[in-house]
């Protein structure tokens, strides 16, 4: 009976939708975690950016007023500007903003179940028993699919946010360590390079 239940054609349909989703999910995280290490091997150039940024600069200003205070990826990104890490700072702009299409997708996940459950109660005749009886095990398939689609899918996007996070961290460090080196001075002209101009 579990297995009719899980495996009834209304219950397949909900489940290859969620897979879908899944897979969708699956595919943002891990082009996310690639570009994490891109960016997270390429944080020597943050380090030398905070070093050259301007007393003045308001990025700058801000980590050293409150260094717990979240850069947006966009600032990040606008400060690696030409560098070859500033893709990798926009993909996870985007993965970013696929987070809330992944929570969506939990959502949608839940109500494919609910759905199933309900257009299965709904098309049988409650005046026939046995065959009520037999439109249950639809019920709880398409039910049962939802929320197992609901709790994987927000997984996917708690490890979305997780990894964002970090990569947040990472970047801040780097910048705040930039900031506490001290620019190189400026190399003295040779004393050759002096004379020639007299």
């Amino acid at each position: 009976m579990f297995a009719a239940a899980l495996f009834d054609p209304l219950s397949v349909v909900v489940l290859l939708i969620i897979l879908t989703m899944i897979g969708a999910s699956v595919a943002w995280l891990r082009g996310g975690q690639n570009q994490f290490h891109v960016l997270t091997g390429g944080l020597a150039v943050l380090r030398s950016v905070g070093v050259e940024l301007h007393h003045e600069h308001p990025i700058r200003k801000r980590l050293e007023a409150a260094p717990v205070v979240d850069l947006s990826f966009e600032e990040i990104a606008r400060l690696l500007a030409g560098d070859r890490v500033e893709p990798a700072a926009h993909a996870l702009i985007r993965l970013r903003e696929r987070v809330a299409w992944i929570e969506r997708f939990a959502q949608y996940a839940i109500h494919l179940g609910i759905l199933g459950t309900v257009f299965a109660l709904v098309s049988s005749d409650p005046t026939d028993l046995e065959g009520f009886r037999a439109r249950l095990p639809i019920a709880l398939g398409t039910t049962f699919w939802g929320l197992i689609g609901g709790i994987a899918l927000s997984a996917l996007a708690g490890a979305c946010e997780s990894l964002l996070e970090r990569a947040s961290l990472h970047v801040r460090q780097a910048l705040l360590e930039g900031l506490e080196r001290e620019p190189a001075p400026a190399e003295p002209a040779a004393p050759d390079a002096l004379a020639g101009e007299e």
